[in-house]
């Protein structure tokens, strides 16, 4: 077979290589020209899978004697120039086939990707560097069982993405190699559809940027990405857009003790807290129904400069006097967001208190009655100066409060739900300045409900 064509490869081929899909290809017709016509031959579709590495490993077993075939095909090395040697093709007759059809390299998208041997891609981040995002492999801070009495998939990136709306990751792709999309429920045009085939969510790769539109909702859906034989799992939550209903008291609680933050700074702060935490975050809005001035008259009681929250001595506790004011009503959620309870925030110059049963009592920015709904913070004002950032931070943090409940874990006890995240770059961190939210806090913040992919029975 003196006709045999000579061919060389830029990366290796096979098994844990980079596999180019240039390079699969010229190995794969270079195989199918030494192989006896009697024989199946590969689709030369560029694909490094399991067809092309059975044939390798036969190629080296038959050929070259490889007791153990290592499946590879390495520039320079044995199994290449092999390859190129016209007298393979009759050293490697007398190897039949097992009957079996003849179906490309692509994997399966109906078989579940096992990454534990395929290199990963790299993950480079959301290009909007918005919230909502963990990276592969996770960092340390990322809450996993260990820190939370729910547990979360750590074998993959995840991210989320706010219903009707569009995501991009960086990835380190090759812009020379194709990309395939293998995750259940995946069609050719790039969508991901439940059980009940409803659209889930969109996805294309334009160069290293994979783009995920969402197109339902829908918690922890598998998108498992290969290219030249390397692997990355992203788990994509799509959030509806969940709105909590909120009503603001500037309350007076004494002569000359009225809070100090007007309308318009109000307005500032439900601006800063829903378009650089809540919505980027984890897709949450507070929505404003209406706001009163609370006069010490209307309290029926004088509370003095300070306002004092003791919830463990009632006869103290000043917060009952407010109570009386809470609304509470139902309003209609976007499609598929889960109802939430009304927040009351009550606006005062200074409050401190009780956290700890026969403790005296500490000043704080701001504290949460989780069960009613009931917020107050200080006002963070200074002669005309009011801090809205603070104010914004506050709010989400307390909003947390309200919404995440308990799942913070110390050793193998659940705290209580006024605990806080340990790490200091979260928004739920004691006293911190970072807006972080979590995976296990997003899906608390904003839960949905999982819609696994098609059963193939």
């Amino acid at each position: 077979m003196s006709s045999l064509p000579k061919i060389q490869i830029e990366r290796s081929v096979g098994y844990r290589a980079k596999n180019n899909i240039a390079d699969v290809r010229k190995v794969q017709t270079q195989l199918n020209l030494l192989l006896d016509p009697q024989r199946i031959r590969l689709v030369e579709d560029g694909f490094y899978g399991p067809n092309t590495k059975e044939r390798i490993g036969d190629f080296q077993s038959h050929v070259l004697g490889f007791q153990v075939p290592d499946f590879r095909v390495d520039p320079g090395a044995k199994t290449i120039r092999a390859l190129n040697d016209p007298a393979s093709k009759q050293k490697w007759k007398g190897s039949p086939d097992r009957p079996r059809p003849v179906n490309p390299d692509k994997p399966d998208p109906v078989k579940p990707i096992s990454p534990e041997d395929m290199p990963k891609i790299p993950v480079l981040g959301p290009t909007d560097l918005s919230g909502g995002f963990d990276t592969y492999p996770p960092p340390a801070q990322v809450l996993g069982p260990s820190l939370v009495s729910i547990p979360v998939d750590r074998d993959g990136a995840w991210i989320m993405v706010p219903s009707g709306s569009e995501r991009s990751i960086r990835l380190g792709l090759s812009a020379d190699e194709a990309v395939q999309i293998v995750s259940k429920g995946a069609g050719e045009d790039g969508i991901i559809r439940s059980f009940n085939n409803e659209d889930l969510i969109k996805v294309s790769v334009t160069g290293q940027t994979l783009k995920i539109k969402g197109l339902n909702p829908c918690k922890n859906c598998e998108l498992d990405i290969v290219q030249g034989g390397r692997h990355l799992r992203i788990y994509v939550s799509v959030k509806p857009l969940r709105i909590v209903p909120l009503f603001v008291f500037h309350v007076e609680h004494g002569p000359g003790m009225k809070s100090r933050v007007s309308s318009s700074e109000l307005r500032t702060v439900l601006k800063i807290a829903n378009s650089e935490i809540l919505r980027p975050e984890c897709n949450v809005e507070l929505e404003l129904k209406g706001q009163t001035e609370l006069s010490h008259k209307e309290i029926g009681k004088h509370l003095g400069a300070i306002v004092r929250g003791d919830t463990h001595n009632s006869k103290k506790d000043e917060w009952k006097y407010l109570r009386p004011f809470v609304k509470n009503g139902s309003f209609p959620q976007p499609h598929g967001a889960d109802p939430v309870k009304t927040v009351n925030l009550f606006i005062v110059r200074n409050m401190r208190n009780v956290v700890e049963e026969g403790k005296r009592p500490v000043s704080v920015w701001g504290a949460m009655d989780s069960n009613s709904g009931m917020c107050v913070m200080r006002d963070r004002s200074i002669g005309r100066f009011t801090g809205v950032n603070g104010l914004a931070h506050t709010l989400c943090h307390e909003l947390g409060h309200m919404l995440i409940g308990q799942i913070y874990v110390h050793g193998h006890e659940i705290v209580q739900a006024e605990s806080h995240n340990p790490f200091t770059d979260a928004l739920m961190f004691s006293g911190g300045k970072g807006n972080k939210l979590y995976r296990v806090e997003i899906e608390a913040m904003n839960p949905t409900r999982h819609r696994p992919p098609p059963l193939v029975l």
